[in-house]
């Protein structure tokens, strides 16, 4: 594995360790690996080095050969682009899938026979032209390292796994365009676009809306990209799905600069475009005769790419894009909007949950359109929004995917016909958005949700639900403490003495610095120090760092403590958090439940009679307390008696809860009394 170079934190990762640990290593072992490579602040060291040094001293099992692909593409991509690199990787898998029997020994020839191989299988397909496109070539001498990772790799999770793990670190890096959609959003897009007859994806990035029209039966298929690199590893991931035939199409180029398909109009257009360029290309199209529409301005490249999808179509031909919200609602795009609603282009615009696709923490908008001419009539558009009404809902993806598949069906069929959901989704006429901003947001056009002011079953209903909570609010008082006997002062330690003996410890989630790899990134939960300071779950969905062990997530029993509050705080971690991932703004107390009781610590650390010992006064934030763990103090007590304490604290916790929910449940009553009176006051002064 010669030239294979790993950070200290890939080596962190590997041995399952922190990353300092790697640095004490280095200090204390005068035996271990020198750097090969990096800088002083981030060395790199050879794989096979650190592999034979961890073998001796850590007994550390073999590296996932997943894990040693990936760190070989990394330290390899000095040499060649990444993308280039996870095309041979590609290539050699696809080969290794269909040539199950033992590899030749000679690793230059082996990637020799899969480029072969793979261009064979283009040029008997649709996409001939990429067989001109081979991935940038790598040194012979850096070959073997590449080719013993993958033949590792696929000899233990498959040949396509292999590729999907690569390329899905890759885009974690560098997410864009379509590479980041989820398959049950590319499945929606293609389900929106129509069904039957050919569609088109000039934007096709990672694959996933071809593969989507794949799993819909779609044929034929044409999809372009800018990115040869990209679309050679679409093309592999065809492959992998035995769909890389005659009638799949794949075109290297700029489809706003080179549209490759305008001879071939498609029934369907489908695409995630790349948002807010500004490089587009508006200087040399001033006068292409696809702005039916107006001339999209610099900032508006989003409404090129609608305008181009539009031209790409037959007649009554159907797209479907992704797009930011900003489309919607930007002065600069005002007449654009303006004309495609006056000739009846728009079917729906839907309002996506924030964070529901790739990477974008805003609430994206699927645009469903129709290319039209002279003859076609406006009709009704459907506006949906599924961003939840109430912050502290989630819905899960395919609630909200099944959800909008059924406005849709219902909405589709007799547009007119369509009953309105308050708060959701409504059919509008285009006359109505026709007004001086034409902001196309759904949400500002939807009815407020439907109230249940007039419902009096409800109101009685939530009177009972507060008698009731009062009623066992009364069981849950805090009884007055029992006087102790005086006795000899309680010993005390710190939280920080307790985590050098091991019985408890203490981390904080820190980004990355910039000279450290970027890692991986997942979609997960995130609680936050104002979840933490209000009482509620997790709210927050984003990425986060996928690593493990720089940033695992909650576990029943972790203490959660807010770097900043107003007083001395914690919270017990419940099933109901556990899982989602620490925010930055909280220290994570993990204990050893044999030596400390997770209740007796959060329940002292909360204490007003601490706050001298565990905060200082924030310098940036008036009035707020920057509390500081180490300090925290705790009286020696036996486990028995700490438990006992703790018991004490839970049910103070519970205490807190109900009156939590109580204040929620008695504001929804008061309101509810306030609509319900000023209504029925109403509605007898305005009977005849």
């Amino acid at each position: 594995m010669d030239n294979v170079e790993v950070s200290s934190a890939d080596i962190a990762r590997i041995a399952g360790v922190k990353p300092t640990a790697v640095s004490n290593w280095r200090r204390r072992h005068d035996d271990f690996p020198t750097p090969v490579g990096g800088t002083d602040r981030s060395p790199r060291f050879d794989l096979a080095e650190i592999e034979a040094w961890l073998s001796t001293h850590r007994s550390v099992p073999t590296i996932d050969p997943d894990q040693r692909l990936w760190q070989v593409v990394d330290s390899l991509r000095g040499s060649a682009p990444v993308e280039d690199l996870l095309g041979l990787v590609g290539a050699l898998a696809l080969h290794l899938r269909d040539h199950p029997e033992a590899p030749p020994r000679d690793p230059a020839a082996l990637v020799a026979a899969a480029l072969d191989g793979f261009e064979t299988r283009l040029r008997a397909s649709g996409s001939a032209c990429l067989a001109d496109h081979r991935p940038v070539e790598v040194p012979d001498t850096l070959l073997p390292a590449l080719v013993e990772a993958t033949v590792r790799a696929v000899a233990e999770s498959g040949p396509g796994p292999v590729l999907e793990r690569m390329s899905r670190r890759s885009e974690q890096r560098s997410p864009v365009g379509s590479h980041n959609l989820p398959p049950a959003l590319a499945d929606l897009m293609v389900h929106l676009a129509g069904t039957g007859g050919a569609l088109t994806d000039p934007a096709c990035g990672g694959s996933e809306l071809l593969l989507a029209g794949i799993r819909a039966g779609r044929a034929p298929l044409r999809g372009q990209d800018r990115e040869r690199a990209t679309l050679w590893l679409t093309a592999l991931r065809l492959a992998f799905h035995d769909a890389l035939d005659e009638q799949v199409e794949l075109r290297v180029g700029d489809a706003l600069r080179e549209p490759a398909f305008t001879a071939a109009p498609a029934d369907s257009v489908v695409i995630a475009p790349p948002f807010g360029e500004r490089n587009w290309g508006l200087e040399d199209l001033v006068d292409d005769p696809r702005w039916v529409h107006g001339l999209p301005p610099r900032l508006e490249s989003d409404l090129a790419w609608v305008q181009h999808a539009l031209s790409q179509l037959r007649p009554s031909g159907r797209a479907v894009l992704l797009m930011p919200p900003a489309a919607a609602q930007r002065p600069s795009g005002r007449r654009i909007r303006r004309s495609l609603l006056r000739s009846g282009a728009f079917l729906a615009v839907v309002s996506l949950p924030a964070g529901f696709a790739a990477h974008y923490a805003v609430p994206l908008q699927l645009w469903v359109l129709r290319r039209t001419d002279e003859t076609t009539t406006p009709t009704p558009l459907l506006l949906v929004d599924t961003e939840p009404t109430d912050p502290h809902d989630v819905d899960r993806p395919e609630e909200v995917i099944d959800r909008i598949r059924g406005l849709w069906e219902d909405f589709h069929g007799y547009p007119e016909r369509f009953e309105e959901v308050p708060g959701t989704a409504r059919a509008v006429e285009p006359v109505e958005l026709l007004d001086e901003e034409i902001d196309l947001t759904p949400r500002r056009h939807l009815p407020p949700p439907r109230s249940s002011t007039r419902d009096l079953d409800l109101f009685a209903r939530r009177r009972a639900e507060m008698e009731r909570s009062l009623r066992s609010l009364r069981s849950l008082l805090p009884e007055v403490p029992e006087a102790l006997p005086e006795a000899a002062p309680t010993p005390v330690v710190t939280l920080g003495e307790l985590a050098k003996a091991g019985s408890v410890s203490i981390r904080r989630h820190r980004a990355r610095r910039p000279e450290e790899e970027s890692g991986s990134q997942t979609q997960a939960r995130v609680l936050t120090p104002q979840d933490v300071m209000r009482g509620t779950p997790a709210t927050r969905t984003e990425r986060v760092d996928a690593d493990p062990m720089r940033n695992p997530p909650l576990r029943e029993g972790d203490i959660v403590i807010p770097v900043v509050t107003e007083r001395p705080l914690a919270r017990v971690v419940t099933a109901e958090d556990a899982g989602a991932h620490p925010h930055g703004g909280l220290y994570v107390v993990s204990t050893n439940p044999a030596s400390v009781d997770p209740w007796f610590l959060a329940g002292f650390v909360s204490s007003e009679a601490e706050r001298g010992h565990i905060t200082r006064v924030s310098s940036s934030m008036r009035g707020s307390l920057r509390l500081e763990p180490q300090r925290f103090r705790l009286p020696v007590l036996s486990i028995q008696e700490q438990r006992a304490h703790g018991e004490r604290f839970r049910r103070v916790e519970r205490f807190r809860r109900a009156l939590r929910e109580l204040q929620e449940l008695g504001t929804e009553l008061a309101d509810q009394a306030v609509d319900l009176a000023v209504e029925l006051t109403t509605d007898q002064a305005e009977q005849p």
